[in-house]
This record gives C-alpha cells, structure tokens and sequence, in this order.
C-alpha cells in the first residue's frame, strides 16, 4: 500500500517533466464600441521541459504553418489560413528570464523578434478556486496599460501561462483584464504529441532582433504600412494622384483605428521596462 501510494504521489511529477501542451480558450473584444461582440480562438502554449522553454501561439496558426511544411516537402503550394486571428509567437525560455515576441510571419515583411525585458510584478491573494479539477490561487498584476487577475495552480509547478504572461509559482490557468475584454482559460491539459516546433519554419530564420522600444515605433495598423510602402516607392503618377491616395487611405485608417481599438498592450510605462 506504500508503495502504491508512493506512485500516486510521484505521478503528477512525472507527469509534467515531459513536454506539456496547455491549450486555452481566448475571448476578446476589438471594438469596444461594440462589446456584445466576441471572439474565441483556441491558443496553445507548448512546454519543453528540456529546456525550460515555451511557446505560445494560436492552434490554427500552428496546423497552417505544419500544413504548409508538409505540402511543400511534397511541391505543393499552400497558403496560410486567413481565419488565424493569433499569428504572432511568443517565446519564453524561464531559466534565462527570456521572452521574444515574434511578428505573424508569410508577410511581405520579415519576421520581427522583439526582446522584452519588462518584468511583471505580481500581488498574490488568499483567495482560490477549482478550474478544471486544479485548485488554484488568485494574483495581480499591472501590464503593459492593463489590470490583470490570475488564476493559478502549484500543482502544476510551470512558472508560466498564455501570452506574455510568467513568474507566478505556478501555471496560470485562467486571467483576464479588468475590463473583461482579454481573457485567457484553461480547456485542457495533455502531453505534447506532436515533434513539430512552429519557430524551425524557414520563415523565422531570418528574424531580424529588435528592442521593445523600436518595436513600438513601428506602425502596427496595416493601412499605415501600406501607406509607408507606398510613399516609400514613389508610385504616383502626379502630385495629384499621391493627395487623393493620402486622403483616401487616412480616412481608411482613421475608420480602422475607431472599430479596432482594444490591442491586448497599450503602452509602456517607464518602471515596467
């Protein structure tokens, strides 16, 4: 009976020493003049034990880009799928306190990596409860213009979560922001199956590194860099052409930043770099 007993206790521990994947529900509203409108994305946050790392994308973003692999191995051309809302990555690697984001790649751009040094700070509460049969444990933090509350669990001893999201004593299971307007949840929790690791496509080896800082100067809205792109190239015919361009896209631009106006990072404060 002790040794029986000795096995239950040391499974949880064996359990999670392997390469884990962490799949969650994300809910988020883009215009919040519109906030009875919300969509879902499934998101994974894949483990390596190994190495302490962990990556953190959409699912569908990962299914294209293994699709894409498979079918040009075979002269197949295939194209990323459009409904993939989360395309960026975000890479965390905890025993060297690295995290690097990196931008949606099979764009026109090469992929940004974006080395962010912020640290969070976390106030961590008495308060619990059960999310998927783990008990877990509620903390705050401040980030990046945003209040989060978390829910996580030292059960599953991963100081990690979705998104940017780490150095909790513990896996976030669940956090949203104050407005309810981002959240992450937990829907299950199962060993890594799949040997395929998104950041070895060709599209990321030629990532170019950048600062945070640098990386926020960068026009995110995509009619903006259409914008650039354009001016950049002197395509215009006449000095006529080039306002009636100018007005045309700013207009677009200003429409997109009144209905897309909920980015899950607004700012960065000085004591957060």
């Amino acid at each position: 009976m002790k040794i029986f007993t000795f096995f239950l206790f040391c499974l949880p521990l064996s359990f999670f020493s392997q390469n884990m994947r962490f799949t969650y529900n994300y809910k988020v509203v883009s215009d919040t003049l519109k906030k009875n409108v919300v969509s879902n994305e499934i998101v994974v946050l894949d483990f390596y034990n190994k190495d302490q790392r962990s990556v953190f994308t959409g699912l569908k973003h990962i299914i294209s880009d293994s699709t894409m692999t498979e079918d040009s191995k075979k002269g197949i051309m295939s194209f990323p799928d459009a409904s993939a809302k989360v395309r960026y990555v975000v890479e965390k690697i905890s025993n060297r306190n690295l995290i690097y984001f990196y931008t949606p790649n099979h764009m026109q751009d090469a992929v940004l990596k974006v080395n962010d040094e912020r640290k969070m700070k976390w106030e961590i509460t008495n308060e619990h409860e059960n999310i998927l049969g783990y008990q877990t444990q509620k903390a705050t933090t401040f980030f990046a213009g945003r209040q989060w509350t978390a829910w996580f669990t030292n059960e599953i001893s991963i100081p990690d979560g979705p998104y940017k999201f780490h150095g909790l004593p513990g896996l976030i299971l669940k956090i949203s922001d104050r407005t309810n307007t981002h959240s992450f949840e937990i829907i299950s929790v199962q060993k890594q199956k799949s040997n395929y690791f998104i950041l070895n496509d060709e599209t990321y080896k030629d990532a170019k590194k950048i600062t945070l800082k640098e990386y926020e100067k960068i026009p995110k809205n995509p009619f903006e860099q259409f914008k650039i792109k354009l001016l950049r190239d002197g395509v215009f015919h006449s000095n006529e052409e080039r306002q009636k361009f100018l007005k045309d896209i700013d207009a677009q631009i200003e429409e997109s930043k009144i209905h897309d106006n909920n980015p899950i990072e607004f700012y960065i404060k000085n004591d957060e770099i």
